[in-house]
């Protein structure tokens, strides 16, 4: 079993293509767990591969810093959906868009991970006004035409970030809590044509990004 290490106020995102080889894909589907294999049986073919080469990705680098064997990993799941180990105590989220998904792992500190590829957002300024702030709104009223995807998508990988960070969804609206105004977050662009964005519980963590090796 590889092993890997999370020191202190650190962060780290794994990069992973969800597109694997056929051989790559039987191989993280048997760490699944029945339940999560039912999942993917009520998914469209696409969507249920990519599902499944993601939860396997997760068990397989959860299992790394763990030493737990992947299939045995056991997981409790948030009033939002957001999963964490039954019996270790490392923070961890996922986020995928595309092709491309995002696996964020911390030791000591809440963490929340969104990733999303560049692309026109339809009705853009009607989904603004559904979800974001004022301020938000206006800044991206005030951005030019041939921006505004980009600024649009900057905005919505941190707003989605910080709210897994704290265990929340996307319905959760715009209300801002004590342990949301603790968040500190970072943007970075994990492979060409997509945007990210990482949270994580106060100021002094350090991110690093690491491949995963397909």
């Amino acid at each position: 079993m590889t092993s890997f290490e999370l020191m202190t106020e650190e962060v780290q995102v794994w990069v992973a293509s969800l597109e694997v080889a056929d051989a790559r894909y039987t191989h993280l589907s048997q760490t699944l767990s029945r339940e999560e294999q039912g999942r993917a049986e009520g998914m469209a073919p696409h969507l249920a591969r990519r599902f499944v080469v993601a939860r396997g990705t997760l068990r397989t680098l959860l299992a790394g810093f763990t030493g737990t064997a992947a299939k045995k990993l056991q997981f409790n799941y948030g009033t939002s959906g957001k999963p964490s180990l039954a019996d270790h105590d490392i923070h961890f989220n996922v986020s995928h868009s595309a092709e491309l998904g995002l696996f964020a792992f911390a030791p000591d500190r809440a963490v929340g991970v969104d990733v999303e590829n560049e692309r026109p957002v339809r009705r853009l300024l009607d989904v603004a006004q559904r979800f974001m702030s004022e301020d938000e709104i206006r800044s991206l009223a005030a951005t030019a035409p041939d921006e505004r995807d980009a600024a649009f998508l900057r905005s919505w990988v941190v707003r989605e970030a910080r709210l897994k960070a704290e265990g929340k969804g996307v319905w959760s609206g715009s209300e801002v809590s004590k342990a949301h105004e603790s968040l500190t977050h970072k943007l970075f662009a994990p492979r060409p044509g997509y945007i990210a964005a990482v949270a994580a519980a106060d100021s002094e963590w350090r991110l690093y990004t690491c491949a995963v090796k397909e």
